[in-house]
């Protein structure tokens, strides 16, 4: 119940965790619907229960879709998997389990330990996959594919470690990009978006186009025309989307991080600047990549473009002061 709740920022219908530390157990002993706590019977947070969550939330999108197909309706499901701990349903861990070589690992964190955990991982995807999959065939049964833009995407990069049992070298989870989760290096920040929307985007494309999460408030709302709020900072990729028009672009995208030792990052067209540890070293000198030719951040040329650097330092400076709510690093 404080402002953060959902249902307190335009959001008619939640249901799900309300507390992260909940959420880091795929079979909790309850959820909430809107503020009503939904008690689930057969689960005891353990490895395995009777009510997996993610087939519970695949159960409500659909009866949402359906109840709502007459109308105009906006649905986000943010998915728990496949974030730690490792459980899946049996069903599916088996299509791997005896397929997929494990190794030995230590654990030494507060998830759940799983006894085949890339097998686990493993499943834990495809069952995401197969309940997207659920959700896109109501669409089309429905006759609302055409018209119903679907956007899926992930909130940062792959894990490191072997946090849980995780393990994003084994999957090359990352591809060739340096950096994990909680990175500012591309490996943390690059993520794929795909998008489904028949009536309004060619499908078969791959785009380049460089754009960032606060980017799909103002596309979303230019795909229903409605107007956006300012001041926002984000810029329409709908031209890139339907193939048509001019594709405005960011003169730079930048990322303020407290988290991880604190970090900065600033990315001018193929220029890619760094700022690392900066509550143990506020001066830290910024590291700058090509990614253009050096896609995975191997090679620091800041000693060669002191002019890119610069215009990167006054930048952060900038962007930093210009928040009250999110200061940080004493400034």
């Amino acid at each position: 119940r404080t402002t953060g709740d959902p249902n307190r920022q335009g959001i008619d219908l939640i249901i799900g965790y309300n507390c992260q530390r909940q959420a880091h157990n795929h079979y909790p002993r309850y959820l909430w619907r809107n503020q009503q706590r939904i008690p689930l019977e057969g689960n005891t947070r353990s490895l395995s229960g009777k009510q997996y969550s993610q087939d519970l939330f695949i159960e409500e999108a659909l009866q949402f879709i359906r109840d709502h197909a007459e109308e105009p309706f906006f649905l986000y499901m943010p998915f728990a998997i496949p974030h730690l701990s490792i459980q899946v349903p049996d069903e599916s861990l088996a299509a791997y389990r005896d397929t997929m070589a494990e190794a030995d690992y230590d654990h030494r964190d507060s998830y759940l330990q799983h006894p085949y955990p890339r097998a686990g991982y493993a499943a834990m995807i495809t069952h995401m996959d197969a309940g997207i999959g659920q959700v896109l065939q109501l669409l089309d049964e429905l006759d609302l594919a055409g018209n119903t833009l679907v956007m899926f995407s992930s909130d940062n990069g792959p894990t490191y470690d072997r946090l849980g049992g995780s393990d994003s070298d084994f999957f090359q989870s990352a591809g060739p990009l340096h950096g994990r989760k909680g990175d500012v290096d591309e490996g943390g920040i690059r993520v794929p978006l795909i998008v489904r929307w028949p009536q309004q985007v060619p499908g078969g494309r791959v785009s380049d186009h460089v754009c960032a999460f606060w980017d799909v408030m103002p596309t979303v709302l230019e795909a229903v025309g409605a107007e956006r709020p300012e001041p926002a900072d984000g810029i329409s990729f709908l031209p890139t989307l339907r193939a048509t028009g001019r594709q405005p672009t960011h003169p730079y995208l930048v990322w303020h991080f407290p988290g991880y030792g604190g970090q900065q990052a600033v990315r001018v067209g193929h220029w890619k600047g760094v700022r690392r540890q900066l509550h143990q070293h506020p001066d830290a000198e910024l590291e700058l990549y090509d990614l253009q030719q050096d896609l995975t951040e191997t090679t620091d040329v800041a000693s060669e473009h002191p002019a890119v650097v610069q215009q990167m330092l006054e930048i952060l400076q900038q962007t930093q002061d210009r928040s009250e709510v999110f200061r940080w690093l004493g400034r």
